[in-house]
């Protein structure tokens, strides 16, 4: 048997905060979807969504952030999708992001 060991390098913190998810699902047609996280931490998070999407895409993220916390009421960023799980809820599954810099250059294929 195989021990999974946790390599992230910050620890996630379970709670379930609003989420806008923005990107384009499996067809290639933008989606606008409003969910809720599963746990957060500085470097990504774990959300619910229920448009099929592909691991590797790159989503819009919009979070609500109390004022005590953050400057700026709503906290947007780029997250890119490393693991998609299925969930305990129907239609749902359990996306992994990590947040990118907005400014970040994102190159693609022009395939």
């Amino acid at each position: 048997m195989t021990t999974f060991v946790d390599q992230r390098r910050q620890k996630r913190v379970t709670v379930g905060l609003p989420v806008r998810v923005k990107g384009l699902d499996l067809g290639g047609n933008k989606f606008d979807e409003v969910t809720k996280s599963v746990d957060v931490s500085p470097d990504g998070a774990c959300i619910l969504l229920k448009t099929p999407i592909r691991k590797g895409t790159v989503l819009d993220l919009s979070l609500p952030m109390p004022r005590t916390v953050a400057p700026k009421p709503v906290y947007e960023t780029v997250g890119l999708v490393l693991r998609i799980e299925s969930s305990e809820l129907p239609r749902s599954s359990r996306v992994a992001v990590r947040f990118r810099p907005v400014q970040q250059k994102q190159y693609h294929s022009e395939a």
